[in-house]
């Protein structure tokens, strides 16, 4: 069983968020940070990115941090759903 991704919502996580300590994602390349307490906090993980700001990239770049676009690749069919 596969489990979404906190950023792109994916299901691309191995394990519960909550669980997977630092899971990078192969469709968003978001490192799973389970120490930050909000969708607001800098993640430490992430040059210092918010998940919130992670989402939005990924929603204009298709990844949670353009420097980082080299690393992803696009989504398979069994991710796209539970």
């Amino acid at each position: 069983m596969k489990y979404s991704c906190p950023c792109c919502g994916y299901y691309t996580f191995p394990m519960p968020a909550e669980q997977a300590v630092a899971y990078i994602c192969p469709v968003c390349f978001w490192e799973n940070d389970v120490f930050i307490e909000s969708d607001e906090e800098p993640s430490d993980e992430n040059h210092g990115l918010t998940l919130n700001e992670g989402r939005e990239n990924f929603k204009k770049y298709a990844v949670c941090d353009l420097r980082l676009k080299q690393y992803v690749r696009p989504p398979t069919e069994e991710e796209k759903h539970p």
